[in-house]
């Protein structure tokens, strides 16, 4: 049996857990102490953690049907697995001693944060003076490390830029214990992602705990991890958005199969429009996927190879997610409006795959935006 095969399978043999704690884990908004253990014991936190620091450091396929199928699971718990095995694949960018002492041979060690520009950064000697108020940290609650982002400024407030030529936007990453957690997360979907708001009091941050976004170096490990900080939450993104509209479908063919009937209309089952719209919608999400996989899998054997990513590599990336999840958001939209009243009342699982996406949708990394950068890169316009 291969890795690959056995990260996924480990990832399947969770689903009674972690279906059984899906209701507990929206009630305490954040994952609970049973799927933490499972997932530190399985050592799925540490799928895209390098293989030198004692992760599987797994493929592109793997970890996109990883992270599906643990979406399908339960959408907020296969997003905080995502948030934080995408989070603490950054330990490949910050000096190797130090991310030994992070995460090395320790499977329950993660990170989490939000690496949006929100931070005040100065150099600082031989690193940086860092704070800043976030917001959006999934998997914070049982996390080791805290990240944040923001570009470094000189005295006079402007953004310094490196020799590249690029602005010096730096992601940084500190221990819990010297963040001030805020909560702040009450939502409609995604609710026990434990996405709450944290504050990074001022403080020293050295230069090895720490790397330039658009200029991230590989430290650890080997070249998938060339893919760069934003490529690689991208691809989480991208297989939790598979997972949930999976789900969604399964769940409507089981109301289907249970005889739904709307008042006055024959079983939905047997409706042509029903089978025409179900297979359109299958078709769509199959598509996707297969989108998906050429394309990080094409990028990453460019990598292997020795390749050096282009902007334009970056924004097809960045722009198959998005459309991903577009049609992700469709195929669930559809799947719930066709389920009717089994899918308004509580319990449902189709709800739930319904707020779930909705909220995951409007993440900044599945921004359409995208598709404007992408295209200009292909008619030779930047």
């Amino acid at each position: 049996m291969s890795r690959g095969v056995d990260l996924l399978e480990k990832a399947r043999s969770l689903r009674p857990l972690i279906e059984s704690e899906a209701d507990a884990t929206d009630a305490e908004l954040t994952m609970t102490k049973p799927v933490i253990d499972a997932f530190t014991e399985s050592g799925l936190f540490h799928i895209m953690v390098p293989e030198a620091l004692g992760g599987s450091e797994a493929d592109s396929d793997t970890i996109i049907d990883v992270f599906e199928e643990l979406a399908h699971q339960d959408g907020s718990i296969g997003w905080s697995q995502m948030a934080n095995a995408s989070a603490t694949s950054y330990c490949a960018f910050l000096e190797p001693g130090l991310a030994a002492e992070m995460v090395g041979d320790q499977p329950g060690a993660v990170f989490a944060g939000q690496f949006a520009p929100r931070g005040t950064i100065k150099r600082d000697g031989d690193g940086f003076r860092v704070s800043g108020e976030y917001g959006f940290g999934s998997g914070s609650a049982h996390a080791k490390y805290i990240g944040g982002g923001g570009f470094v400024t000189g005295d006079d407030g402007v953004p310094e830029i490196l020799p590249s030529g690029m602005p010096a936007y730096l992601c940084y990453f500190v221990p819990k214990e010297r963040v001030d957690m805020k909560n702040g997360w009450d939502v409609l979907g995604l609710r026990g992602t434990g996405s709450f708001d944290y504050a990074v009091p001022e403080q020293y941050v050295a230069a090895g705990s720490a790397f330039f976004l658009f200029e991230s170096r590989v430290e650890t490990g080997g070249s998938f991890f060339g893919l760069g900080g934003a490529a690689l939450a991208g691809l989480g993104h991208a297989g939790w958005g598979l997972g949930v509209a999976r789900r969604a479908l399964d769940e409507m063919a089981k109301i289907a199969e249970a005889g739904r009937v709307r008042l006055g209309s024959s079983p939905v089952a047997d409706q042509q429009i029903f089978h025409r719209e179900f297979g359109e919608k299958t078709l769509a999400l199959n598509s996707v996927r297969t989108l998906a996989h050429e394309v990080f899998g094409r990028i990453t054997a460019r990598l292997a190879a020795g390749d050096i990513l282009t902007k334009i590599d970056n924004d097809e990336m960045m722009a198959a997610t998005a459309y991903l999840t577009q049609i992700c958001e469709d195929v669930t939209l559809w799947a719930y409006r066709v389920s009717g009243s089994q899918g308004l009342r509580n319990p449902s699982l189709i709800q739930r795959c319904f707020r779930d996406m909705m909220t995951g949708g409007l993440h900044v990394f599945v921004d359409r935006r995208s598709y404007e950068e992408f295209a200009k890169g292909k008619l030779g316009l930047c």
